[in-house]
């Protein structure tokens, strides 16, 4: 076994590549809300970031339950492009945002670990305040709360 194999097996990705997140939210309509608003419409899906943690984030914001996240192993070279894209978008930058390259889009996989552990937090989160479940009816409007 060379090095070369050796580190994909261990590293599950090729060297010389970063590995860009991101989260989705497909039951929510707040992404197709800001689809041609604030952002072109080609830049649908594009946006990654380096950070695991913020792309869990997104995947479980707004209470959703079915949030995904997914990644992208990137050359150098095209991540260093998608920084530099992201760079240039007028509108607010995140920490470590990565605009990916339109010829990766159809290379997108989901990362089922970190998908599974989003949608555990985000059920924690639902069941650990109660407040928020009942303060618009249900219970809360039977106890006059």
């Amino acid at each position: 076994m060379s090095i070369l194999n050796a580190a994909k097996f261990l590293m599950g990705k090729v060297p010389n590549t970063t590995r860009v997140f991101r989260g989705v939210e497909p039951s929510l309509n707040f992404n197709k809300s800001l689809s041609g608003k604030m952002y072109p419409k080609n830049m649908t899906g594009r946006f990654f970031t380096e950070s695991l943690p913020d792309a869990s984030w997104y995947a479980r914001r707004g209470n959703t339950l079915t949030g995904k996240v997914q990644y992208v192993d990137l050359p150098q070279k095209d991540f260093n492009i998608g920084r530099k894209m992201s760079e240039r978008t007028p509108n607010p930058r995140l920490g470590g945002e990565v605009i990916l390259p339109k010829k990766y889009i159809n290379k997108i996989e989901t990362d089922y670990i970190q998908t599974v552990a989003a949608r555990i937090k985000a059920t924690l989160n639902y069941l650990l305040q109660p407040q928020r479940r009942f303060s618009k009816g249900g219970l809360a409007k039977v106890l006059n709360v």
